[in-house]
Parts: C-alpha cells; sequence; structure tokens
C-alpha cells in the first residue's frame, strides 16, 4: 500500500482538497472490506464506509500522522459497524415478534414475499424521485448504475467528498422514510436479511 508523504498529511489537516482525496484512494478499500467482512452486507458497508470519512473530513484539522488517520478511520468503522448489527438484529427481533403475533392470531401473511419486495421497491423508487437532484443523481449513479464515487466525481466535477456527502445524505434520507412506514420497515428488513445485499 502506498504510504501518504508528510506533505500530504500537512495539507491534509489543513484541509486541502488534493490530500483528502489522497487519504480517501490510500485508506477506502481498506476501510470497506474491513466493515463489509463485519457485516456481510455491500450496501450498508459502503454508507458506513462513506460516513467515516465524513467524519473524518469534519475534525481533520487534528490529524497530522498516517497513524493517528488509519486508528481513527478503524475505529469509527468498526463501531459504526456494531452499532449497525444491533440495529439489524432488533429489526429481526421486530420482525420474528410480528410473525409470531400473526400465528398467534391465525393471520395470514398479508403480502407474497413477491408483493412484498414489489411494495418496498415501489415505494423506495419514488422516494428516490423526491430526492434533491445533486443527491438523486449521486445515489443513481452509485447504487443502480455501479459507478464509483471517483468516477461520479469525475463526471460531475466535483470533489470525492462531495460525493459522499451526497450519498450519505441520500440514505439517510431514504432511510428516514422507511421508518416514518413501520410496515415498510419490516418489509424492508425481511428483504435485507432474505438478500443479504
Amino acid at each position: 500500500m502506498k504510504q501518504l508523504s508528510d506533505e500530504i498529511l500537512l495539507e491534509f489537516s489543513q484541509g486541502k482538497p488534493h490530500a483528502f482525496q489522497a487519504v480517501f484512494d490510500s485508506f477506502r478499500m481498506r476501510i470497506f472490506y474491513f466493515v463489509k467482512n463485519l457485516i456481510d452486507d455491500s450496501l450498508s458497508a459502503e454508507e458506513i464506509t462513506s460516513d467515516t470519512f465524513v467524519k473524518l473530513h469534519r475534525i481533520h484539522d487534528r490529524f497530522n500522522t498516517y497513524n493517528n488517520i488509519q486508528a481513527f478511520l478503524f475505529i469509527t468503522a468498526r463501531n459504526a459497524s456494531l452499532d449497525y448489527l444491533r440495529r439489524r438484529e432488533r429489526e429481526r427481533q421486530n420482525l420474528a415478534e410480528l410473525r409470531s403475533h400473526e400465528e398467534q392470531e391465525g393471520m395470514l401473511p398479508l403480502f407474497a414475499e413477491s408483493d412484498l419486495e414489489a411494495e418496498v421497491l415501489q415505494f423506495i423508487y419514488s422516494e428516490i424521485e423526491k430526492l434533491p437532484t445533486k443527491t438523486r443523481q449521486v445515489f443513481k449513479l452509485f447504487y443502480i448504475d455501479g459507478l464509483s464515487v471517483s468516477d461520479i466525481a469525475n463526471m460531475m466535477q466535483v470533489s470525492v467528498q462531495t460525493v459522499a456527502n451526497q450519498k450519505t445524505t441520500a440514505l439517510k434520507l431514504l432511510r428516514m422514510k422507511v421508518l416514518d412506514r413501520p410496515a415498510l420497515l419490516f418489509l424492508l428488513a425481511y428483504l435485507v436479511a432474505q438478500k443479504q445485499y
């Protein structure tokens, strides 16, 4: 792995965009695979990775050594991964309780599995279209078209950090919409557990 020069580290602490890009490029895949190995979910691993770099950028002036940056990234990513796993377990428990209640009451599932998926996807895609223009564009390019953060930054002529911020914003907005609709939260948790995307 390519080490970062003292000059880049100094410029990173000063908030220079090209220095943040260098740090991002140096650590991004390591953090992503570290998180993915912990949570076994690529989509959420991307979100946690982006959030981790956003947090690093907010306090960039506190770091001027390679080891400090590395420690912050891995500790932050680990803590976020553990939080994610706790949330996922709670969602599974809630879903199990819902199924148990249905069985006790002799209720039939309201939808077939394909109907569940269609309901969730229809809702999510409709909410994507309501996102702010730039946020929607970044979300589609990354999650639907499969472009990398760097490719999107080049295409849109913005910084990698801007793309990461927009991607994180999109995911948070969508999650809030799902949380506002408990039924869809259960369906989404079910699909994630089944598909592990």
